[in-house]
């Protein structure tokens, strides 16, 4: 890749930058930091600039900006024509600030006369990140910017260009270099149960409180705690399992019905409203908006096992680093710290598995569109109307099935964002390819990690007992063996086994044996403990099961009728049992 290089020095803002006098260049622009005014270049330009925004939020914070030398129009849900033709109306140099989904209603008012207007995509790396829930806004959009003689698409935190579309790889690429720029130092936690921890982290917080090194070499209490966690569910868990007053929590998050539901009695806050000592944000927070504090310590809670939380080092993360701002008044003393809590997955899917995968993505899309091109035009849309092809690597636009590069760029990216949580050691690799983040001794934060040890030190014992008291579905998610442990293992044996998860799991791989042991020592009619032991060894043997060899196992048989029964056997009673015909089968053991 050609990139042209563009050096910001010493200087605070992009527009005290020749290159961006007027707007931003077109192509595709690196701006490296966050909050250096990339849309404010846009917005307070001469030309005519129309900026995309991934959320409302980032719209209303682009319009509330006092600095603005034009009046800016927003364009979301709720808003008319007649607004729109009434700004018009009244001014000469037009700036308007959008969402991905109002931007074809905003095109349509325009008659789609795009001459004399530019037009700007902020934090372009969503189109692949959100590419799952949003296909038809983010689709549209990348449509819609062909219109335009002069596109942008900006970010501090760009896409791999490994990952872009080739619409992007064939745009210039920009990036400036600044002399000012803040590094990060991320203090990583590996958390068993990322919702447990979380709250044991903000328990500690709140009854003995953190005193961590500032910026400024000092030790100093944390006041506020700015938590980002993609999962408006685990917020709650968190939250009930505290039993935190709703006026002292703060939660920022997509204003839905599912999301007010799902909460209860906490209430869903905007960004801009006053801080908390506890501050709640998910990925709608993640980018663009801004936070102010004096005080406030950024915590990112990644959890490998629901993947909507996973928070790409690269991008949303070094966004999330930067989302508490500084100005004349707000000089947050923890801007060069970030905790992250993690846990790891080591059973992903390799890579031979996900290319497999992905082959078969495009055959059945070629498939497909072979099936199209032969199809009457009534048949193909009852096809259409009634296929799913959500996972697939084809799109319907305007009632036909196109080949979707965006879409299958989407799966790649998120397959490449598993794999970082595969280890610790894949983690940490992904920190220091950034340029944003570096690794510090951690002498002085003694006291927190001690703290911290309380938080994140959930044995697995203490997870299988409380899954034993209280069994959940959420358990079952995160730890899919705990089902089997207690379906096939008595709490004694588990005790016997010292809670150890590769022993219970070749436990339960035993016992799920059983039922060939049941087969091969089948006899009907009486027979002894004693023989009855001996079989059951050899099976043991043959079957490479390591439990004890008992006759009392055959009372765990469902294929044939069971009884223990004593037998008179030369004149001496000798125990034993009675096997009955395999009359019904009940696969209990697989």
């Amino acid at each position: 890749m050609n990139q042209i290089i563009i050096n910001g020095g010493n200087n605070r803002y992009l527009s005290e930058l020749k290159e961006f006098r007027d707007g931003i260049p077109a192509g595709v622009v690196n701006k490296s930091k966050t909050d250096v005014g990339g849309t404010y270049c846009a917005i307070n330009c001469k030309s005519n600039y129309i900026v995309v925004c991934p959320f409302k939020d980032l719209v209303d914070s682009i319009c509330a900006d006092i600095n603005n030398q034009y009046e800016v129009f927003k364009c979301y849900g709720g808003v008319t024509e007649l607004e729109f033709t009434n700004y018009l109306n009244r001014n000469s140099i037009y700036k308007v600030a959008v969402t991905y989904d109002s931007l074809p209603k905003l095109l349509g008012w325009m008659n789609y006369k795009t001459e004399g207007w530019k037009i700007l995509v902020d934090e372009y790396q969503l189109i692949l990140e959100d590419m799952d829930y949003r296909f038809n806004a983010i689709n549209g959009l990348m449509e819609s910017i062909k219109l335009f003689n002069h596109y942008s698409f900006l970010s501090a935190t760009p896409i791999d260009f490994d990952f872009e579309i080739d619409f992007l790889k064939q745009l210039p690429h920009y990036k400036v270099n600044w002399d000012n720029l803040t590094v990060v130092n991320p203090i990583r936690y590996k958390v068993t149960n990322i919702n447990k921890g979380s709250a044991r982290f903000i328990q500690i917080f709140l009854t003995e409180g953190f005193t961590v090194p500032d910026i400024n070499g000092n030790n100093s209490n944390v006041e506020e705690l700015y938590i980002f966690i993609n999962s408006v569910k685990s917020i709650k868990q968190i939250l009930d399992s505290l039993e935190l007053d709703a006026e002292d929590v703060k939660i920022c998050c997509a204003d839905r019905n599912r999301n007010r539901l799902q909460l209860g009695n906490y209430t869903i806050s905007p960004v801009c409203s006053p801080n908390k000592r506890i501050n709640f944000f998910t990925k709608k927070c993640f980018q663009g908006c801004n936070l102010f504090t004096n005080n406030g310590l950024v915590v990112v809670a990644s959890d490998c096992y629901k993947v909507h939380t996973l928070v790409d080092i690269s991008t949303a993360m070094e966004q999330i680093a930067g989302r508490i701002r500084t100005n004349n008044i707000y000089q947050n003393i923890f801007r060069n710290v970030l905790i992250h809590f993690y846990n790891v997955n080591g059973n992903m899917q390799t890579d031979e598995e996900f290319n497999a995968i992905m082959k078969a993505k495009d055959e059945e899309a070629e498939t497909l569109l072979k099936l199209q091109d032969k199809a009457p035009a009534e048949e193909l849309k009852t096809i259409l109307d009634r296929i799913n092809i959500d996972n697939d690597v084809v799109s319907i636009i305007d009632g036909k099935l196109v080949y979707n590069e965006l879409k299958k760029q989407s799966f790649i990216y998120k397959f490449e964002l598993r794999k970082v949580y595969r280890s610790g050691i894949t983690i940490a690799a992904q920190y220091n390819k950034s340029e944003k983040f570096t690794t510090l001794e951690q002498e002085d934060w003694s006291d927190f990690n001690i703290k911290m040890a309380k938080a994140t030190t959930v044995s697995y014992q203490q997870l299988l007992k409380d899954y034993i008291e209280n069994p959940s579905e959420s358990y079952e998610l995160e730890y899919p063996e705990f089902r089997d442990i207690v379906k096939y293992l008595k709490e004694s044996e588990i005790n016997s086994l010292r809670w150890n998860k590769d022993k219970l799991m070749k436990a339960v791989d035993d016992k799920k044996k059983l039922n060939k042991v049941f087969k091969a020592i089948h006899q009907t009619g009486f027979i002894s403990s004693k023989e009855l032991k001996i079989k059951i060894a050899d099976a043991f043997k043959q079957y490479g099961i390591s439990l004890t060899p008992k006759a009392s196992i055959i009372e765990q048989c469902y294929l044939y009728p069971v009884s223990k029964v004593s037998r008179k056997v030369d004149g001496s009673t000798v125990k034993g049992y009675e096997l009955g015909n395999f009359s019904f089968c009940i696969d209990y053991y697989v």
